[in-house]
């Protein structure tokens, strides 16, 4: 009778040894949601601090606008932290827009993003130590995540690594509807909007000033565009990068798979 119950007992323990294995085969979705995190805000508080410093050392414009005594107009830089959001957001390749109308980024007044600003930015040596931040912060957050979960071949490790993307997903959109600056003086939105000749295409000043030239009449919006930074920043580029860290727990695997595939 003892031998029999405790043969129960071992077949019980095999049964309840099983459930988590078979429970391995879903996405670690929460694990990639932790590493992600992690990974998004370290990038951007690393662009953020760069940012500032940055900002700090940028002198905003200054212009005579009209006559008389207060016709000196000292404008205002752009935050850091919307900044930061673009310098981060451009690392991923996402346009910007005026007021619906495609617009470069270094061709916006006022700010000091460490990333994507152009030549004339403080910062512009900096460009690819945060192309490498941001880069490499995707690869190993789906490194971490394939590793942590004990990813047993090349598709399980690559589908661990893409899970790192829901974070991305979600501050891509923040980034979008929140990191926009609006222009509301003249110096600024004349630099913004540009000449007809070389300007943001389909756009005019005199949408934005009056007849005189030194009032704004509507203010200038200036942010990322909504579409790129949700398919670029974070969907498709968080997704690849992630499944390539996940695949660097599994060299041997994948460079087998590969070389099948050429053969």
């Amino acid at each position: 009778m003892s031998d029999g119950k405790q043969l129960d007992y071992e077949d019980e323990s095999d049964v309840q040894r099983q459930v988590p294995q078979g429970s391995g085969n879903e996405l670690p979705v929460k694990e990639g949601a932790v590493f992600g995190a992690i990974a998004v805000v370290a990038t951007y508080l690393t662009h953020l601090l760069l940012t500032m410093i940055a900002t700090a050392q940028s002198s905003p414009i200054a212009e005579a606008v009209g006559t008389g005594e207060d016709s000196l107009i000292i404008t205002e830089m752009v935050p850091s932290w919307k900044a930061a959001g673009w310098s981060y957001l451009s690392v991923f390749g996402t346009g910007f827009e005026v007021d619906g109308e495609a617009a470069a980024l270094g061709g916006a007044p006022n700010h000091a993003a460490a990333f994507g600003s152009g030549p004339g930015s403080p910062f512009f040596l900096s460009a690819l130590f945060l192309f490498l931040v941001t880069v490499g912060g995707i690869v190993a957050a789906g490194y971490a995540v394939a590793k942590y979960t004990d990813a047993d071949d090349t598709v399980d490790a690559a589908k661990a690594g893409v899970t790192v993307a829901l974070p991305y997903v979600a501050f891509a959109a923040i980034a979008a509807f929140l990191m926009s600056h609006s222009y509301s003086e003249v110096p600024t939105v004349a630099s913004l909007i540009g000449p007809e000749s070389s300007g943001v295409l389909g756009l005019e000043a005199s949408e934005y000033l009056n007849d005189a030239g030194d009032s704004v009449t509507t203010n200038a919006e200036f942010g990322p565009s909504t579409t790129d930074a949700l398919l670029f920043a974070g969907i498709i580029v968080p997704a690849i990068l992630g499944a390539v860290g996940g695949l660097l727990t599994q060299p041997r695997d994948a460079l087998e798979t590969v070389m099948a595939k050429v053969q």
